[in-house]
């Protein structure tokens, strides 16, 4: 219910910017991601990410961008003949980016602002299986993360995008629950690519 409600909040603030006249459009890629502060590194757990999103010029260059979004990230370390431990974790998130978008000319544009988000589902696993809920500690059903990135329109429909997006607040806490200056826990750390179809 709390999920739902927060996620409803977001929509309703994020799409209550364009009452007046906005473009918009349709968007799918993938990620490549990993979660520091667990024991492995690398962006080796790949998922997608689709959603719609919405735009609004308020200055010369410069729009105000909101999307809604659904994103997969986690962490994925293989199991080898050398080393026979395998790990996964996958996260779904149901995201709001708020965003600023500068456009240096008519094709190439940067962009970044802020990410609430709540999550959808989580698993673990290990090379045993799935591992329970009570046995490992659970990742916050909301957090907040930051992003910039950078596109490029081929045409006047058609676009790519990179984004880069890292925890603002902890995914989740360390397990032994310690925390030391910046380090407060466990932080999704993300790759994005992804190709837009824009509607004018």
């Amino acid at each position: 219910m709390l999920k739902n409600t927060l996620l409803l909040f977001f929509i309703s603030l994020s799409l209550s910017s364009f009452s007046q006249q906005f473009e918009g459009g349709f968007f799918g890629g993938f990620t490549a991601s990993q979660v520091d502060g667990d024991r492995f590194s690398g962006y080796n757990k790949v998922g997608i990410t689709a959603g719609a999103y919405a735009v609004r010029e308020i200055a010369r260059n410069i729009n105000w961008k909101t999307e809604i979004r659904y994103s997969q990230k986690g962490a994925y370390k293989k199991n080898t003949e050398m080393d026979p431990e395998m790990f996964k974790t996958s996260l779904h998130y149901a995201e709001i980016p708020l965003l600023l978008q500068y456009f240096y000319n008519e094709k190439v544009y940067l962009e970044g602002g802020l990410v609430p988000e709540i999550l959808l589902a989580s698993k673990e696993e290990n090379e045993d299986g799935i591992i329970p809920e009570d046995h490992s500690l659970l990742f916050h059903p909301f957090s907040l993360e930051i992003t910039a990135g950078a596109g490029y329109f081929f045409t006047d429909n058609l676009a790519a995008g990179f984004r880069y997006t890292y925890s603002l607040l902890t995914a989740r806490d360390h397990a032994s629950g310690q925390t030391y200056l910046l380090n407060r826990g466990q932080y999704n750390n993300v790759l994005s690519f992804t190709l837009y179809y824009h509607f004018r």
